[in-house]
């Protein structure tokens, strides 16, 4: 297991609700795996609640099925804690408050996704780095690096404009023509380790928790209902603040769809993300992972083509 990070504390944090159920158990195995690092705490912050939004589309399971698969990850040593969300008026305002100033703000965003309970998790960290990642998240470590949460402590302590880093999102992905005919990246230049990102993503990243709650809150809302990511983008734009994301090394990949497919095919689609093995050719983002209908075929080719090779 890495140690490097031992003189720092990293907390790390899921939040967990019951769409999670079918898959939660393999990928925080897989993100323990792949992550190797000694967070002094590794908790799930549960929502026993029923979806809403986009979340009642997705397949689930139930709610006692999930508390049993988080108690064998608990016993098992993967995760130290469940806490479950307070739902509580009280809870709601004092958490709210404290990261918005105010009280008076949606719980979920206009689609039914997180803002109560992402800072709920947040707020049961201890440590003054936090890692926080979706549930459904996959890690490709590399390496032949030191953790990139090592990394990335010290690029933040370094630039003090800097709240939030992430690893490199998704393996790479065919952008023209000649690659995709080739079947590999054409080489370029060495890139820099880090860049200066856009916006913030919510599924998986670092957070500097003194500097966000010294120096940043509170958020600034620009849309009524809008998720809590646009709201840390749009904070760290008018207050002068910044996410900064790996250019190479240790790569994520956020699987979007839940459905049979994935379900059925998890087992080798974790394989292929701690092995490095990916389809230069697929569709959509580079740092997703598709697998409804058709899209899951490049996946599974090479997968197939990789486990052949080897055997």
């Amino acid at each position: 297991m890495n140690t490097l990070g031992q003189k720092h504390k990293v907390s790390f944090t899921v939040n967990a609700c019951v769409v999670d159920t079918p898959f939660i158990d393999k990928i925080l195995r897989s993100m323990m795996r792949s992550l190797d690092y000694p967070f002094c705490e590794r908790l799930v912050a549960l929502d026993p609640g029923k979806p809403s939004g986009k979340y009642l589309e997705r397949q689930t399971g139930q709610i006692d099925e999930l508390r049993t698969k988080l108690e064998q990850l608990r016993t098992e040593g993967i995760i130290n804690r469940v806490d479950e969300i307070l739902w509580d008026e009280n809870s709601q305002k004092s958490v709210l408050k404290k990261y918005f100033g105010r009280d008076d703000i949606d719980v979920k965003d206009f689609d039914g996704a997180p803002i109560y309970q992402y800072l709920f998790a947040l707020e049961q960290c201890t440590a003054d780095y936090i890692l926080h990642v979706d549930s459904d998240v996959l890690f490709c470590q590399d390496a032949a690096r030191k953790s990139w949460i090592d990394e990335a402590i010290e690029m933040l302590q370094a630039n003090p404009s800097v709240v939030i880093a992430t690893c490199e999102g998704g393996p790479p992905q065919a952008q023209n023509f000649i690659e995709k005919l080739i079947g590999r990246p054409l080489k370029s230049k060495q890139q820099q380790l880090w860049n200066k990102a856009r916006n913030v993503s919510t599924r998986y990243f670092l957070l500097d928790r003194q500097r966000l709650e010294k120096s940043v809150l509170p958020l600034v809302q620009k849309d009524t209902g809008e998720p809590l990511e646009n709201s840390f983008t749009h904070t760290f734009k008018v207050k002068g603040f910044e996410r900064w994301s790996m250019c190479t090394g240790t790569w994520a990949i956020h699987p979007v769809e839940h459905g049979e497919n994935f379900i059925q095919h998890l087992d080798d689609l974790i394989w292929a993300v701690e092995n490095n093995v990916y389809p230069l050719k697929r569709s959509g983002k580079r740092w997703n992972m598709h697998t409804d209908g058709d899209d899951i075929k490049p996946w599974l080719n090479a997968i197939h083509q990789a486990k052949s090779a080897i055997s």
